[in-house]
């Protein structure tokens, strides 16, 4: 990570106090195993001054917010294809998004079982083929088949 305080007027951006470079190594994970591996340079604007934020504030920060996307926000828009659903309807959008979130817990309360599913589109193919397995884990009998 690189950055560099500024001024506003510089960039013609009112607030902007650092430009941010970071470099990063990212790894895409498909069941359990990774598969791809990329290099990327980004940038970014703080309106935080030196004084407030310190490379080593910022980089807590940006993983901060990494964290956040990377744990729900990427698997809705990847693995459940958020983005693309049509729904507009505020209270049938609002149900589904409490579905996909049902789902994101399930897939992470089920994770550490043995036998457990590595990957959530799994883990949703096989909760669709087999529903009355996860039914019956609701029901209060999960050793019956």
């Amino acid at each position: 990570m690189w950055c560099q305080p500024t001024d506003p007027s510089t960039l013609g951006l009112a607030g902007a106090a650092q430009v941010i470079r970071v470099h990063r190594h990212v790894q895409y994970v498909r069941r359990g195993q990774v598969f791809k591996e990329t290099d990327e340079v980004v940038f970014a604007l703080t309106s935080l001054w030196p004084q407030e934020a310190p490379p080593e504030r910022l980089q807590k920060l940006i993983r901060d917010h990494w964290s956040i996307e990377n744990g729900q926000h990427y698997r809705r828009d990847r693995t459940q294809d958020e983005d693309r659903c049509p729904v507009r309807e505020t209270t049938s959008a609002r149900n589904l998004s409490l579905f996909r979130s049902l789902a994101i817990f399930l897939f992470e309360a089920q994770r550490h079982r043995p036998g457990a599913q590595l990957s959530q589109p799994d883990f949703e193919r096989q909760v669709g083929r087999h529903p009355r397995a996860l039914i019956r884990r609701f029901m209060g009998n999960p050793h019956r088949e």
